[in-house]
């Protein structure tokens, strides 16, 4: 591991060509400059010139969309990487990544840096609390839910599946020929994108996997590839026969159009999997999971707190939402939110029982609140300050589906609009942490009716593509009691150059995590260049929100 630090102080990007494809170089990584942080007055004014930035209220690391996968799984659907580009084909890609199979060495890299990490160089506060919001697996299943937690919590993840072996599409000679193999031989991503071989990479990437797990007490949310199949369908038990059965499809059934069926697919996932197959060791470890299974493996799970923001009430109640609450001279509260519909879909909601729960937990963390007309009400309640985490953010608020055949039992639904008029509600909530749109995003939300200050959403690119980075998130008290939050990019401590960490004694989850950064960067459709990494103002920021109540 290289010495952790943040990108104030020196940022990744694209450097030299390694080799030419027919279409676009494949670039090492190279160090770049540092970024400097950019104050963003949409909801306040700034400090006066020369104030310092006070004392830390909550130093926290957001980090999600991880995407461990099972990537010899018989029930993946990586064939639908020839449907990109078409109309409604992102009900289906990504299927497939190059580096997934590195997936687990790039969180495990990640945790080992936010165990490492220095104080803030601005307040000189250690890290509190770190925030995992959602789509941690891949393909909703037992495997892969063990392998997170293991890394997670500390343990030895045992990545491979099936038997010995690798067995999967980025095999040589499996067909049709739409992903990219390490092993020596010609496949669409050497030839048109440059791409190098790497003769046992997925043997290697396949062995077990030991991390430490995160020294900074840790919660997760729930998010759709954790409890649905491509993070989109519902696992039936024509599904769960192929999932844990001996035969791999590697490809469309003929003469099918997967774009005129996507509501079908979305309730009768197996539609998709009648094409042709492939022999492949069965593993009864594939079941698929949802969200009572996520509950109970972070109950069950070491580290802190003790069920990582969950209790038995929710395991018994199947519900993923619950609170976290921090003391401290200004006390503070986390709510996780559930915005998965198990009904199918990959866009978010959340259900009307979890909307009147998280209404009834803002109220308690209020001495005032707006009621729903409009009014300035007592509520009894002693005053936090708020931050939401969640999957899905209000952008992605808008799947109302309801299927019979599903395992949602939250009806009707609720999405963007009416969530948001509630938020602004409770002026207490000042932050919302998100993922799912793999994308860094900082947006300012203030309330229409202006009764309120506001708060800023905060979506962070997934650990999974480039960037590959995670977040640190500072609730700062200026002297004037003004409150300012931090937002500072942080790549894994690991070498740009997969290269430098190589030779005799090399550290495997080193070196595979950099070569996963490095893959990453390179892919065409989500790589370097191709808005992931958000905009400057959507990355290192200081974000003014008005104090809601005297923070001194």
């Amino acid at each position: 591991m290289t010495e952790p630090g943040t990108t104030l102080e020196r940022t990744l990007r694209p450097g030299r060509s390694e080799s030419a494809g027919a279409q676009r170089p494949y670039r090492k990584l190279a160090y770049g400059p540092g970024e400097p942080r950019l104050r963003r007055e949409e909801l306040a004014p700034s400090p006066p010139a020369g104030a310092g930035p006070g004392s830390s209220l909550l130093r926290l690391a957001h980090v999600t969309d991880f995407q461990v996968a099972d990537v010899q799984s018989p029930a993946r659907f990586e064939f639908c990487e020839r449907l990109r580009g078409l109309s409604g084909s992102e009900n289906y890609v990504p299927a497939c990544r190059p580096q997934e199979s590195m997936a687990p060495h790039a969180v495990a890299a990640m945790v080992r840096t936010l165990n490492s990490l220095p104080p803030s160089a601005e307040t000189g506060a250690e890290l509190d609390l770190a925030l995992c919001t959602g789509d941690t697996l891949d393909n909703a299943q037992q495997n892969e839910l063990g392998w997170s937690v293991a890394i997670l919590a500390g343990g030895v993840a045992a990545l491979g599946s099936g038997g010995p072996g690798y067995e999967g599409v980025q095999s040589i000679g499996w067909e049709p020929a739409l992903y990219w193999s390490p092993e020596p031989g010609p496949d669409p991503y050497k030839e048109r994108f440059g791409y190098p071989s790497r003769p046992g990479l997925l043997g290697e990437a396949l062995g077990p996997l030991g991390s430490p797990g995160l020294a900074v007490p840790w919660l997760a949310c729930f998010g759709n590839h954790d409890g649905l199949a491509l993070g989109t369908a519902i696992a039936t038990p024509a599904y769960e026969q192929v999932l844990l059965g001996a035969l791999k499809p590697v490809d469309l059934p003929p003469g099918l159009d997967p774009m005129a069926l996507i509501e079908a697919f979305i309730s009768h996932p197996e539609l998709l999997l009648a094409g042709h197959s492939r022999p492949v060791r069965p593993d009864a470890e594939r079941r698929s999971v949802a969200r009572r299974e996520l509950v109970s493996a972070l109950l069950a799970a070491g580290g802190r707190p003790a069920g990582h923001g969950y209790s038995k009430e929710n395991l018994e109640r199947g519900t993923a939402y619950a609170v976290y609450d921090l003391d401290g001279p200004v006390p503070l509260r986390v709510v996780l939110l559930d915005t998965v519909d198990l009904d199918g879909g990959f866009q978010g909601s959340i259900g009307l029982r979890q909307l009147r729960w998280l209404e009834e937990r803002l109220s308690e963390a209020h001495s005032r609140a707006y009621d729903a007309a409009g009014r300035l009400v007592g509520t009894g309640g002693a005053d936090r300050l708020i931050v939401l985490a969640s999957h899905h953010g209000l952008a992605s608020m808008v799947n109302g589906r309801e299927d019979p055949g599903g395992l949602e039992t939250d009806h009707p639904r609720v999405l963007a609009r009416e969530l948001e008029e509630l938020l602004h509600r409770f002026p207490n909530v000042v932050l919302w942490l998100n993922g799912h749109r793999h994308r860094n995003e900082v947006r300012p939300r203030p309330d229409p009716s202006g009764r309120s200050g506001g708060f800023w959403e905060v979506s962070t690119a997934a650990l999974a593509d480039w960037p590959c980075q995670g977040r640190l998130v500072e609730l700062t008290c200026d002297a004037e009691g003004g409150l300012t939050i931090l937002s500072t990019m942080l790549d894994s401590a690991v070498p740009p150059d997969p290269a430098e960490a190589a030779g005799e004694g090399a550290d495997t989850v080193v070196q595979l995590a950099a070569f996963h950064r490095e893959l990453a960067s390179n892919d065409p459709f989500s790589g370097a260049g191709t808005g992931g990494e958000g905009t400057p103002g959507d990355r290192n920021v200081a974000l003014r929100v008005p104090a809601p109540f005297p923070l001194r």
